[in-house]
């Protein structure tokens, strides 16, 4: 069987081995005590020391401590942050004003998708995206921006992320249906998924949309060959239709039909023109 890897950046990575470092000049105690109290702030919702140096680090740290101890609030911005300094890496934009339409869809499409968590309630989206909408707001007001316009276009993309969220909550329990119980045997769970693995003649791991959807049974495509499959005890409904899955589908021998093996994420559909595939 094929071994692949899945890569949902929209550009390659430097396999170069340089580290960069970079220091932060001090020019006295005052400048000393503001820096480690930046560090202190800003490790609260995980960002990383690089953004320290950029232009953003002080927006978030701000933004922060309008309402410090809001957990929704952390949660955005550790969310948010990652995306600039673990993503986006030397890609960053200059400046917030500089942050063109990529830059939200990768943040949109890709990155929040990928960042997901399981949860009963399945609303991490729903609270993320009420406040990337109250920061544009801020930022306009502060940075003079037009985050608010920008963001105007994607009601529709937000929708469809919570969406994406519910039907990866419901296949990942589908998988595990015992995860949130407290005798949830972890190791017995993906023994059993392992042997399911094995016993399939062929297994196809990629992205898939979403395409027709009859009844427990569901059609999907290949994001990158457009081969089509068809999925049984797939329990969902139409408006999760053109949404895509990256995960493994699998078939036993004499069987034309195929089973979801294993689900590694849900994108909308306009995700789609940023994910790329590359075999090993």
């Amino acid at each position: 069987m094929k071994r692949f890897s899945f890569h949902t950046n929209y550009r390659e990575r430097s396999k170069s081995p340089e580290t960069r470092i970079k220091l932060i000049p001090l020019t006295g105690t005052q400048s000393r005590s503001e820096i480690l109290k930046k560090i202190e702030i800003s490790s609260q919702f995980n960002m990383r020391y690089r953004g320290l140096f950029e232009y953003y680090g002080d927006d978030l740290i701000a933004y922060k401590m309008e309402n410090p101890t809001d957990f929704f609030r952390n949660e955005f911005l550790r969310t948010f942050s990652s995306y600039l300094t673990d993503y986006l890496e030397d890609n960053m934009p200059t400046s917030w004003h500089k942050c063109r339409k990529s830059f939200v869809e990768l943040l949109l499409f890709i990155h929040l998708p990928n960042a997901l968590k399981i949860s009963k309630e399945s609303n991490s989206l729903q609270y993320f995206i009420y406040e990337l909408k109250k920061f544009s707001i801020w930022l306009d007001q502060r940075q003079k921006t037009s985050w608010t316009k920008t963001l105007a276009p994607y009601e529709e993309t937000f929708h469809e992320l919570q969406l994406c969220e519910e039907l990866l909550n419901r296949l990942y329990l589908q998988m595990y249906p015992k995860f949130f119980e407290s005798d949830w045997d972890y190791q017995e769970d993906l023994s059993r998924v392992s042997q399911r693995l094995e016993e399939c003649k062929e297994v196809e791991d990629n992205f898939f949309q979403i395409i027709n959807i009859d009844g427990n049974t569901v059609y999907l495509s290949n994001l990158h060959t457009n081969k089509q499959f068809q999925v049984n005890n797939f329990p969902i409904d139409e408006q999760f239709l053109g949404l895509i899955l990256h995960g493994s589908i699998g078939r036993l021998e004499g069987q034309a039909t195929w089973s979801l093996l294993l689900t590694a994420g849900i994108y909308p559909k306009r995700a789609k023109r940023y994910l790329t595939f590359r075999e090993k």
